[in-house]
């Protein structure tokens, strides 16, 4: 049998503006909102609406802009007409990397407006005021505020013009329901891309979604508007459902490198590279969230603390808790996890104290983490082995009693309780624990793939078992899906999948980075099985295959059950 005790190495999981332009184009400005010039729709029933073509920051996607619009006559008549919307940037992308989306807003307008409008259409100014929703990097919301005013007219919009529909907000107890896009000219709506699981249905301007029964999360679906039969545009409607109104939901992450999503640049979503590590990697001592999906920091050796994003990454879609609440429909979310950060670095005293009073003081719905692998594994992975004695020993005696050893000398399970208890002292919140994902990355620091596994799995059961310690009721533990490596892993798991001619058997299909795959077939040619059997790779190539990719992130989301 194709055997696994040669070395390979040791994962360590830690680790609206509304200001009015000369023309409808949205200008291609990068460090604010832009809106173009109001247009009128084709009426319907003798009413109009005003269609606003806007670009907003990528992380205003979701969230809510609120604002009036002011009109005067010939003759300084005087109406206003105040709004809410909530835009959004179409369909959720894993580690989104736009800056910006377009969104087009319909504003409807009466029958007694719409002949103001039309009878003075060359000579009417309008003014414009807004206020937008946005989290503050002092650790509250705040809201931004301006506009703007245009006096050369209002005039009717191309007939292919549509608004984009807002997002669909709603209980898992009644249909959601929304207007169908409002054009410059008449054009019929057909769904041409139904939904996964629920039914989008028209019916006379309007459109309905029903769920399926049990069905949270998101779901879509296409609109698509012919004019004399041709498709002329096309518009996507994005529901949320959640079992109580996601306007109620708060979300709190705290812990280490895998809840904040190492790996990634927040300002661009990008992924680092193998050239990047050593820039990216923790510091020894102060740690400053680099290279992690939350934050802006690009070097560890650069400030000394945490430069978290206005969204804190929530419009990234990359960590497994910014995918849980975007999947939900939450927006008060605040990703606070450091990368390279350690249980006593968020107790008292630690280097991440004030933070967790922060979120002590938030008292919200959820608090997230993954917490306890640094710092122990991320010094193993960076060249400080402090568990040597793991080299030559018996996989299942003296090898489990030094890892047990090594835990006990940072005060792993005392820490954890610690830090577990505080939360539970000092909130009503229900606490999730995410547990570590299985990595085998190609960086050679001799440890074989099972021993890996033990490694982790004895992590896994520390967390479990000082959450079952201090609230079985208040926390939960998840453990995220295999990530199978493609070679034999016995005995800490049954192989029973073979992809070779030869009957070799695995635990599955690889799902390990490109790298790690690559030093895994030359370790085992003739029984590795490579993967995964659909997708990206669930680890990331840029330090070698340790902490989930955006893919991966996605499938420890999809094991948390839904808010509640």
């Amino acid at each position: 049998m194709d055997s696994v005790s040669r070395p390979i190495t040791l994962a360590a999981l830690a680790g609206l503006a509304f200001v009015i332009g000369a023309s409808p184009a949205i200008a291609a400005k990068s460090d604010s909102s832009t809106v173009g010039l109001p247009r009128l729709a084709q009426p319907i029933n003798g009413k109009s609406a005003l269609l606003v073509p806007a670009r907003y920051p990528l992380d205003m996607s979701g969230r809510k802009v609120t604002g009036s619009i002011r009109f005067v006559f010939p003759g300084g008549r005087k109406l206003t007409r105040k709004w809410v919307a909530r835009p959004h940037g179409g369909t959720l992308r894993l580690g989104d990397r736009r800056t910006f989306f377009n969104f087009t807003h319909s504003f409807p307008i009466g029958s007694g407006l719409t002949r103001l409008l039309q009878s003075n259409a060359r000579r009417v100014s309008v003014s414009s005021s807004y206020e937008i929703e946005r989290v503050g990097l002092d650790h509250g919301y705040g809201r931004s505020e301006g506009g703007g005013s245009d006096r050369t007219g209002i005039r009717r919009a191309a007939a292919s013009f549509c608004s984009t529909p807002s997002l669909v907000l709603m209980t898992a107890s009644l249909p959601g329901r929304g207007q169908l896009p409002r054009c410059g000219g008449k054009v019929k709506w057909t769904i041409s891309d139904q939904t996964d699981r629920g039914l989008a249905s028209i019916n006379g301007n309007g459109f309905q979604f029903t769920r399926a029964e049990t069905q949270t999360g998101t779901d879509e679906f296409t609109l698509t508007g012919r004019i004399r039969g041709k498709i002329v545009v096309t518009r996507p409607v994005q529901i949320r459902i959640n079992p109580t109104p996601v306007s109620s939901v708060s979300i709190r992450a705290m812990g280490d490198s895998v809840t904040a999503g190492f790996g990634y640049f927040g300002k661009t979503g990008k992924p680092m590279t193998i050239g990047q590590l050593y820039n990216c990697k923790p510091a020894a001592v102060t740690y400053n969230d680099a290279c992690s999906s939350n934050a802006y920091n690009r070097n560890s050796g650069v400030g000394t603390a945490p430069d978290y994003l206005p969204d804190f990454g929530l419009s990234r879609n990359i960590s497994w808790a910014a995918q849980w609440a975007n999947a939900h429909g939450v927006t008060d979310y605040r990703n606070y996890a450091v990368s390279g950060s350690a249980p006593s670095d968020w107790l008292p005293g630690g280097q991440f104290d004030t933070t967790r009073q922060q979120i002590e003081k938030d008292n919200p719905d959820y608090i997230v983490m993954t917490m306890g692998a640094n710092p122990l594994l991320s010094n193993v992975l960076f060249g400080i082995d402090n568990m040597g004695c793991a080299l030559e020993a018996d996989l299942f005696g003296d090898f489990r009693e030094c890892i047990q050893t090594a835990f006990a000398s940072i005060d792993l399970d005392q820490n954890l309780n610690a830090l577990y208890t505080q939360l539970v002292d000092s909130t009503d919140s229900r606490i999730v624990l995410m547990q570590y994902h299985l990595a085998v990355p190609a960086a050679d620091v001799a440890y074989s793939a099972v021993q890996i596994e033990m490694i982790d799995d004895l992590m896994n059961q520390t967390i479990s078992a000082e959450a079952n310690l201090v609230s079985p009721e208040r926390i939960q533990v998840i453990a995220p899906p295999r990530f199978d490596v493609g070679i034999d892993m016995s005995p800490l798991y049954k192989s029973n999948f073979s992809c070779s001619w030869l009957g070799y058997k695995v635990d599955g299909p690889s799902v390990q980075a490109t790298p790690a795959q690559d030093f895994l077939e030359a370790l085992h040619p003739l029984s590795f099985c490579t993967g995964p059997a659909f997708g990206a790779p669930w680890t990331i190539s840029g330090d070698t295959g340790i902490h989930p990719s955006a893919t991966g992130y996605s499938q420890m989301a999809g094991q948390i059950p839904a808010p509640e």
